[in-house]
Order: C-alpha cells, then sequence, then structure tokens
C-alpha cells in the first residue's frame, strides 16, 4: 500500500507532501532559515542545562522539529536518487543574493546566508545530506531528536549523552542546505508560483 504521507508532513503543514522538493517549499513557508536556525540552537542549549526550555511555545517546538523531521526524510529521497547541483562559481558570484535569498524578502538578507556550510556545500547543498546520514542513519536521528526535546522540555537532571555540538552542527548544515535548494530549484509551491515570484498587477 502506498504511504499517502512519506515525508510526514500532514501534522505540521495540515497536508501530505509527496514530492521532497515541495516539502523543502512548505517547510521555508512555515518558518525562515533564521528562525529554524534559532530554535534550534535554543533547543539544544535548554537541553544542555537542567531548565525547561521557555523560548518558545512546546508546541511551536514540536512543530519547528516535525518540519526538520520532514526535511530529514527529504533528503534521504534525495540521497536516494543521487542528486546533486554543482555549481561552478566565481569567487564574485559567491555574494550574489539569487543564490541564498528569497527575492522580495521580509527579512535581512544577511539571515539568508548559510553560516556552517564551506564552500563547495554553498555549491553543491546536496553532498551536505550525504554527510549528515553518514553521521547517524535516519533512526538514529529520529531518536536524537526525540532524546532533545525531552532534555530541553523537561526539567530532567541526568546527564544527556549526546553531543549537542555535532548534533547542532550537522541538524543546521541539514536546514541550511534544504533552504538553499529551495531557493535556487523550486518555483512553486502546490502548483502555484511562490509569493515572491508573482508579477503583481
Amino acid at each position: 500500500m502506498k504511504n499517502k504521507d512519506p515525508f510526514k508532513t500532514r501534522c505540521w503543514a495540515g497536508l501530505a507532501v509527496a514530492d521532497p522538493y515541495q516539502v523543502l517549499a512548505e517547510c521555508f513557508q512555515f518558518a525562515d532559515i533564521g528562525s529554524f536556525r534559532k530554535t534550534i540552537r535554543q533547543v539544544l542549549l535548554s537541553a544542555a542545562k537542567n531548565k525547561i526550555h521557555q523560548k518558545e511555545e512546546p508546541a511551536s517546538v514540536l512543530d519547528s522539529f516535525k518540519a526538520i523531521r520532514s526535511v530529514m526524510l527529504a533528503a534521504r529521497a534525495f540521497c536516494r536518487q543521487k542528486k546533486s547541483s554543482a555549481l561552478q562559481l566565481n569567487p564574485e558570484q559567491f555574494t550574489d543574493k539569487r543564490l541564498y535569498a528569497r527575492p522580495n524578502a521580509t527579512c535581512a538578507e544577511w539571515m539568508y546566508l548559510p553560516k556552517n556550510l564551506s564552500e563547495k556545500e554553498y555549491q553543491n547543498p546536496y553532498a551536505v545530506f550525504h554527510r549528515f546520514f553518514k553521521y547517524q542513519d535516519i533512526k538514529q536521528w529520529r531518536q536524537s531528536i526525540e532524546h532533545i526535546l525531552t532534555y530541553a522540555l523537561s526539567s530532567c537532571s541526568e546527564d544527556i549523552d549526546l553531543d549537542l555540538l555535532k548534533l547542532y552542527l550537522h541538524l543546521t548544515r541539514l536546514m541550511e542546505a534544504a533552504h538553499l535548494i529551495d531557493v535556487r530549484e523550486v518555483l512553486h509551491i502546490g502548483g502555484y508560483l511562490k509569493p515572491a515570484l508573482r508579477k503583481e498587477g
């Protein structure tokens, strides 16, 4: 029987999305890359302390991590399809905002700049996905996220047995790579041009 919600998007996006590119589009309609980066950082910091994460509503945190899980599943699909998008960029082209920021962005363009990707990963963000799953498989990632949320959203006083710095780097790089692919390769959401690409008039 065909899975009607292969990327587990219904629980946060309100609809089942069957195309991995559309998962990325929905994800960055849900929240921008700056918000995801901030949530990941704050939640992992809370997990390292014996205090309950109180920067955001718990439901918002859970929804953000559900969206991240959907991006993980889309990334795994891209890995299986052996996707690649290596760009041949000259040094002066790296600052071309069309490569990293949405047109008519509502926040500062520098918020969209990837903070944790190498030059090669900036040119080929799909490479990040391979490294992501080389570090842990999908089952281990699900367990890690479950543990992170348990520690962050409770006053659990046990010593955390997770390498939070590595998890932070891998999760933020996953989302930054997904964001770059969305900006560069996805023109529509659900069959309609992205709002920023529509001509008003």
